[in-house]
């Protein structure tokens, strides 16, 4: 009797021992799974935290309020709410002023947004204010600046031999070309108008030996007023003037303006980058010799393609191979081009869209 009643007592042990191992060895596996479900869960938050991620974009121009500019926000814009993950807004100055972009750039980075994408009127200028943004932590994206220092990348939508060909190409087969001309620039601070100038100057000089400048460079492309005046200008100071190249898109609404004026269509050359819109009638009636320009609403739209692409690749700029639209792009150091120019004609002007 008492060695079955051992024997029941040993059972009655063994049995509790494997009892609570069991019971133990699922507990553990109990809290495992629960940690590998939060760890997932933690992944899946982060993931969508990343994912929904909005990065507040201020986009600087040269000049608030012209069509230009206008087109590029609405592409700029019209791509965020294609793709997301951009938020964009606008904030520049009334005139063409470095100065007064300045004011705008410090305003905006008290907003303390995430990227800043700015067209400087004066790339030297802004220089200080630039190095602020980006010390604070803000990705600067410059557009017509390739010599700027303190942008994490620029955007250039022209290859400026090509364009320089084109105006020079343009106004030599209006003045049959010989005899003088001038250019007209937005601003002489303007670098990539000035670089489109300079590379227009060395193709004619290489390719139109019977042509030449009567002056150096002026200003007022960005301006229907001072480019009407200041062209009325260089005619009267200038017998041997024949023709101009205006880099801005008021220059050669201006000088249409005046050329009409003074009974000059067919007798004066006007080559620019003018908005098709806006240049259409002085096309349709000669005032305007040639219109060279790329459309700024499809501009507008790969530079937010540019922004996002370089966010989300830690501002690799050989992440950018090429460009909706255009396809070809050349990056180089911080610089990322693209070619969007192309003539406006009577066939193909209402094609533009602004």
């Amino acid at each position: 009797m008492v060695n079955v009643v051992k024997k029941l007592v040993f059972m009655g042990f063994v049995f509790t021992l494997v009892t609570g191992l069991i019971l133990g060895l699922s507990g553990c596996t109990s809290k495992s799974e629960s940690n590998e479900e939060t760890a997932t869960k933690t992944e899946e938050s982060t993931s969508k935290i990343t994912e929904e991620k909005i990065l507040e974009v201020v986009f600087v121009p040269k000049i608030t309020g012209i069509p230009w500019f206008n087109a590029m926000e609405k592409g700029m814009k019209d791509y965020a709410k294609e793709f997301g993950g951009l938020n964009i807004s606008v904030s520049g100055p009334a005139e063409a002023d470095p100065l007064q972009q300045v004011k705008a750039l410090e305003d905006v980075i008290a907003r303390k947004p995430d990227v800043i994408v700015v067209v400087p009127n004066d790339t030297q200028v802004l220089e200080p204010v630039l190095e602020k943004a980006r010390a604070a932590g803000i990705l600067v994206i410059s557009q017509e600046a390739s010599s700027i220092e303190n942008a994490d990348a620029d955007i250039e939508f022209l290859f400026i031999d090509r364009v320089g060909q084109q105006y020079m190409d343009a106004l030599a087969k209006g003045m049959g070309e010989k005899g003088g001309y001038a250019i007209m620039v937005g601003g002489l601070t303007v670098e990539n108008h000035n670089a489109r100038a300079d590379a227009a100057i060395a193709y004619q000089k290489e390719n139109y030996p019977d042509m030449y400048e009567v002056t150096s460079r002026v200003e007022g492309s960005e301006d229907v007023s001072q480019a009407h005046d200041t062209t009325l200008e260089l005619i009267k100071a200038h017998e041997d003037l024949g023709g101009m190249i205006y880099i801005g898109t008021n220059g050669p609404i201006g000088a249409a303006t005046a050329i009409q004026e003074k009974n000059l269509i067919g007798k004066f050359v006007v080559v620019g980058t003018a908005v098709p819109s806006q240049a259409k009638p002085f096309i349709e009636d000669g005032s305007i010799t040639s219109a060279i320009i790329g459309s700024p609403y499809n501009i507008g739209y790969v530079t937010s393609y540019v922004v996002k692409t370089l966010s989300e690749n830690g501002m690799d700029i050989s992440s950018i191979t090429e460009v909706p639209i255009y396809g070809e792009t050349v990056a180089d150091g911080k610089v990322i081009t693209f070619h969007a120019d192309s003539e406006v004609t009577l066939e193909n002007i209402d094609s533009f869209g602004f």
